[in-house]
């Protein structure tokens, strides 16, 4: 089971373990689901529409081309991330954080994930990322200020990028990157309280 920790006592694991075999069970799945359909985090997490069920997060958390991590602490949910759209050194990552753990977790959660995705290395010791990248709704303020404490650079805006299912439109989303190492500025090793 592929597993890590980060500060503050959270412990993430990947749902998927690199021999294909899950690691966490549909009862996992649905505590985590519950938390967030009971917070009224659906459609906010996943604003395109795409998940509106408990079969819709399953059939997602399970395809091959998206990488779940469920996080823990105190052997409670605490937040969840996936990444997908890979391209070399690259991908796109997506963060929620449990109710429970909003304010300094979800700043823990951010900043300590960001810091392993950009440290981790495949088994000859390469760096498997360079470029972490997140789309934000701008109508997402708060989202988009976590992102920023976390670690992430705001790169710029792209029109009409986000759709939200729940008012059925299309919104302008903020870009965000953050790199591993840019031409002096500090490794995500480095990242500290930037942003507090």
């Amino acid at each position: 089971m592929y597993g890590f920790e980060i500060d503050g006592g959270f412990t993430f694991y990947k749902f998927r373990d690199f021999d294909g075999s899950e690691s966490l069970t549909d009862g996992h799945l649905r505590w985590f689901w519950e938390i967030m359909r009971k917070a009224g985090q659906i459609p906010v997490i996943f604003y395109d529409g795409s998940v509106e069920t408990f079969a819709d997060f399953q059939q997602l958390v399970r395809r091959e081309d998206q990488h779940f991590f469920f996080g823990f602490k105190d052997q409670q949910p605490a937040g969840i991330f996936w990444l997908n759209g890979f391209s070399p050194k690259s991908c796109f990552v997506h963060i929620a954080s449990m109710p429970a753990f909003h304010g300094q977790g979800s700043l823990q959660m951010g900043r300590g994930g960001l810091r392993h995705l950009l440290s981790v290395s495949d088994v000859a010791g390469e760096y498997i990322f360079n470029c972490i990248k997140g789309l934000i709704p701008v109508t997402n303020p708060l989202a988009c200020r976590m992102a920023e404490k976390s670690g992430f650079s705001r790169a710029g805006i792209l029109p009409q990028a986000a759709y939200l299912a729940a008012e059925d439109k299309s919104v302008d989303a903020a870009i965000f990157c953050a790199v591993r190492n840019n031409k002096g500025e500090k490794p995500a090793t480095e990242i500290s309280n930037k942003g507090e």
